[in-house]
């Protein structure tokens, strides 16, 4: 996904290690919000044309198209609305996201979220639900022990 080809980190000037890094966290960020996005747009089993303009704008506000074009985030999230489509793909996403939970990055994929929610005007009782499976899944803490919101 991102744009720069990497060297062997010692090979690397300092300036370099930085701009891998900050890529690397672009790159989190895109998959995190992106993931919020479509798992909550998805969940009415439509996504609307306002949904996939709000998830852009939030893309934009935080500085991710800075890094990437609009082409590319529009693909990462076609793509991500395909995976959902397959068979037990909503709980491979919530899988995978559950390596942000309690991360600097849970906050902004929950208020991706809500945006995303809201973005059609009104927020129906399955994006609702499934908000509250992606809290649940971002926040470790709130969960005793080995418990993972259903989601294994």
């Amino acid at each position: 996904m991102g744009k720069r080809k990497t060297r062997h980190r010692f090979e690397a000037s300092p300036g370099e290690l930085i701009a891998a890094y900050s890529e690397y966290r672009e790159d989190e960020l895109l998959d995190a919000v992106v993931t919020a996005a479509a798992l909550v747009a998805r969940a009415d089993a439509r996504v609307d044309p306002a949904e996939r303009g709000q998830v852009l704008d939030f893309l934009d506000r935080e500085g991710v198209l800075a890094v990437f074009t609009l082409a590319e985030a529009i693909e990462f999230f076609e793509r991500r609305l395909r995976g959902l489509d397959e068979p037990g793909g909503a709980a491979a996403a919530l899988r995978h996201f559950k390596r942000h939970a309690d991360g600097p990055l849970a906050r902004v994929a929950i208020d991706a979220g809500e945006e995303i929610a809201a973005a059609d005007c009104r927020i129906d009782a399955r994006e609702q639900q499934m908000l509250q499976l992606i809290r649940i899944v971002l926040s470790r803490r709130s969960m005793p022990p080995g418990h993972a919101g259903g989601i294994q």
